[in-house]
């Protein structure tokens, strides 16, 4: 075919099915400028694969049928399946919930100021759902006549909660055993239940208390374990998740074995795919075996931060659970190097946190998930490790399928070399993290060899600092033992950024001076965290960061990084939506002007301690920014003049952190009230 037939031919003429296969591997902003192109890209996002990975999120605002966002929504002509509310208030929606009832297959309301009448009259207009998640509704469950059946008709909606598999309850202070009970008994294929943050008690004293004579009817005062219990024994035919985290379950937990086994009706015993019991530091290690031994089905163990986990009680993990695929156990001090070692027996592992585990150094890592060639693992946090470079190129040599690197705070591990390694060897990363590792150097990035730099551009550079035989033998003179090490690290350090200054500043960085590995060649990278890499600078920015699909960049404390560094950065990775520029304090209003121009995505922006910005950056910000959701400038002495009022225009702005503020939501939300209310 020859390359006029090729110029007939356009992305719009390819099938479906190929558009359907590339939408698999773009996030939501790709796929929204995707379905602009034309017409065929469009009718794709309608495709179900795709409605369903999309979620509707309503944050912050008050809701009503006669305004916007609701009106917006109402005229759209996709159907979306899920739904949040989040610290929204209700006025007159019965439309809106109509209208998402002909759709929803989930609703999810965190801080939603409702009260009993209001969520009968959503759940009502709701008949396909299956998804239910109610957090930190306070009001809801403040009536002792939630869902009683003397004080409501509960033939509108107990229809259309047969149908609920999923169940989240979590942060409700006022749940209690009567309303727990008559929730569930409306929903009696549940699969998962989520009552993390709640306030139960679990002390059989407190149960005697408030239930002197068995049986009796349920307190509409107190949230029991035993009354849980009851629920999860009528619900275990199906229930395959559950999460306690941060409750004070303890030895409780040894009371759900009996649950395990098969009953008189031979109905099948408890087996958990899911459990999550991060937090819940009153567990032992005796209930932790006991429990997890009777459940062999276990893919997902979240533990974090439980005091009692050991290694003799990981190593009976690993082998009464040899199908776990995410395992958290960060923050767990009693795991040391023999327990860690342990892991590498876990042939499924997909995800591994073990972050924050003192006893574990670079012998757990070597010794275990890192021993072997390792094709499975795709998510790893081993920060705040202390650890050593040859650990991090143990990961990098054999775990060549990892997506996800955490390495935060593991100061003496990384450095350029292995940064180099990483680079070459973990070419599908997505996210990486490097917070802290502050011997980093834009050669670790780049690959530019700096020696050869400064020695090959010393005569062009020899004006940005003192000739080094002044230097060096003002050096040898003094001759002060304790302190020598450290003013030899000074006067390097000096060094290498005076000659990358120069260089950068002059155009003097060629193709032969870039001897190793890129951080270009990460071509799928989303994520890039360099929080505290002070080494960093503006050539990182221009001759590394070239990712169109980066979405993520925290360079907090990057206080080399100028207006230079932004101008390439801007251009090349033009997809940033969350971008973290705090204590960069070289960043200037004309800088924040180029970066609200030319990133049309951004959501996100932190500038807390960027002294030089005034009310100029204000300025910017609302005339560029139509996506900014969350905005903190804390610290940034220069702007003064009624930043709330003026950013009020900013209509997708949700967040605004401040000094001597907590937060600040958007005018338009009082506004809105306000005519609601009239």
């Amino acid at each position: 075919m020859s390359s006029m037939d090729y110029c007939l031919y356009s992305y719009s003429d390819l099938p479906l099915e190929i558009v359907l296969h590339i939408y698999k591997y773009l996030g939501y902003s790709d796929l929204l400028a995707a379905g602009t192109t034309c017409q065929r890209w469009r009718s794709a996002l309608y495709h179900t694969e795709f409605l369903a990975r999309t979620r509707v999120r309503f944050s912050k605002i008050v809701l009503s049928d006669q305004h916007s966002p609701a009106l917006d929504l109402m005229r759209c002509e996709r159907r979306f399946r899920h739904f949040l509310f989040e610290d929204v208030t209700l006025g007159q929606v019965q439309e809106l919930m109509t209208f998402i009832g002909e759709s929803a297959h989930s609703l999810s309301l965190d801080n939603v100021d409702l009260n009993d009448k209001q969520f009968y009259g959503i759940l009502s207009l709701l008949p396909h759902l299956q998804i239910l998640s109610v957090t930190r509704c306070l009001p809801l469950f403040m009536s002792a006549t939630f869902l009683d059946s003397n004080s409501c008709d509960l033939n509108e909606i107990s229809a259309n909660l047969l149908s609920i598999k999923e169940l989240t309850i979590c942060k409700n202070q006022y749940l209690t055993d009567a309303i727990l009970l008559r929730l569930t008994a409306l929903m009696p294929n549940l699969e998962l239940l989520n009552m993390s943050g709640c306030q139960i008690s679990f002390h059989n004293a407190i149960h005697r208390r408030f239930y002197p004579n068995e049986p009796s009817t349920p307190s509409e005062s107190v949230l029991t374990f035993k009354y849980i219990q009851n629920v999860l024994s009528q619900q275990r035919r199906l229930l395959h998740t559950l999460d306690f985290s941060h409750t004070l379950i303890g030895h409780s937990l040894m009371a759900l074995c009996e649950l395990t086994k098969t009953d008189e009706h031979a109905q099948p015993g408890l087996q958990l795919r899911r459990l999550y019991l991060a937090g819940c530091r009153q567990l032992n290690a005796s209930t932790i075996r006991s429990f997890l031994c009777t459940q062999s089905q276990l893919s997902v163990l979240d533990l974090s931060s439980t005091m009692c986990l050991n290694d003799d009680c990981l190593a009976v993990i690993v082998q009464a659970n040899p199908l776990l695929q995410d395992l958290k156990i960060n923050a767990c001090s009693g795991i040391s190097n023999t327990g860690a070692a342990n892991l590498r027996n876990l042939s499924r592992l997909r995800l591994l946190d073990i972050s924050n585990c003192d006893g574990i150094n670079s012998s757990g890592i070597i010794d275990g998930i890192a021993r072997t060639e390792n094709n499975v693992l795709q998510e790893l946090n081993v920060s705040y490790l202390t650890i050593c470079e040859e650990s991090i190129k143990s990961i990098a040599r054999n775990l060549h399928a990892l997506r996800s690197l955490h390495l935060n705070h593991c100061v003496n591990a990384v450095t350029d070399e292995v940064m180099q390694l990483i680079i070459n060897h973990l070419c599908w990363l997505r996210e990486l993290s490097l917070e802290s590792c502050c011997r980093l150097t834009d050669a670790a990035l780049t690959g530019i060899n700096i020696a050869k730099l400064e020695l090959n551009r010393s005569s062009a550079i020899g004006n940005f600092y003192p000739p080094s035989d002044g230097f060096s033998g003002s050096l040898q003179s003094i001759k002060i033992s304790l302190r020598s090490k450290a003013e030899e690290e000074i006067v390097r350090d000096a060094k290498r950024k005076q000659a990358m200054f120069a260089a950068y500043e002059m155009n003097l960085i060629n193709e032969e001076d870039f001897e190793g590995h890129n951080i270009q060649e990460l071509r799928g990278l989303r994520s890039l965290n360099l929080r505290g890499c002070n080494k960093i600078s503006d050539v990182s920015l221009k001759y590394g960061l070239k990712h169109i699909e980066l979405n993520k960049l925290l360079l907090s404390n990057c206080q080399q990084i100028s207006l230079l560094g932004m101008d390439a950065l801007v251009n090349n990775c033009p997809a940033i939506e969350v971008l973290d520029l705090s204590d960069c304090y070289n960043i200037s209003d004309q800088g924040i002007k180029i970066i609200t121009e030319k990133l049309q995505r951004l959501r996100s922006l932190d500038i807390s301690g960027c002294s030089q910005l005034t009310d100029h950056t204000i300025d910017a910000i609302i005339v560029n920014c139509e996506c900014l959701e969350t905005l903190s400038i804390y610290r940034c002495r220069r702007m003064y003049t009624d930043i709330e009022d003026r950013l009020s225009g900013v209509r997708t702005l949700r967040n605004l952190h401040m000094d001597n503020m907590n937060n600040i939501d958007n005018a338009e939300f009082f506004r809105l009230k306000k005519r609601l209310d009239c």
